[in-house]
């Protein structure tokens, strides 16, 4: 991109920069620090190593979500019908879909549990390496917050 800008330099009064927009099968073989945006599939896209990945989406915004559960001192698997929600009226489930431990962020008590050292994911269930306490009666101080769609905002 460089050899075709004009003015090396972006001013002080400068107000946005163009971004070149290609479509996948226009894009260049790609130099590393390369951007450009992808009319094909709506991302900005930076060339490292071998190969182009997405920034982010330009189609639509992001949006994180969390769903809360109860602990009851037994039980170490949540989601897909395992656990309690909050009242214990229902089964716990997960508002979203997602693959991995690092898609997620758990917190119990308010207290972040690291993935991998405290629990793990298969599918839409979250499994704890011990149970959740249960509720103190008094100051639900043990929930259990998940927030989820980290692995979307990256896209």
């Amino acid at each position: 991109m460089g050899r075709f800008v004009k003015n090396r330099e972006i001013g002080d009064n400068a107000s946005a920069i163009k971004i070149p927009n290609v479509t996948t099968s226009q894009r260049p073989a790609g130099i590393n620090g390369q951007i450009i945006f992808n009319t094909t599939t709506s991302t900005y896209q930076g060339y490292i190593g071998s190969q182009w990945y997405n920034i982010s989406s330009a189609a639509a915004e992001k949006t994180l979500v969390i769903d809360k559960f109860q602990g009851d001192g037994s039980t170490t698997v949540f989601g897909a019908g395992s656990g309690n929600t909050l009242d214990g009226s229902t089964a716990a489930s997960f508002s979203t879909t997602f693959d991995a431990a690092t898609d997620v962020l758990v917190y119990v008590g308010g207290i972040y549990q690291a993935p991998a050292t405290n629990y793990s994911v298969s599918g839409n269930q979250i499994t704890f390496g011990s149970p959740p306490p249960a509720n103190d009666g008094s100051t639900n101080g043990h929930v259990i917050t998940v927030v989820q769609n980290l692995q979307k905002l990256g896209q």
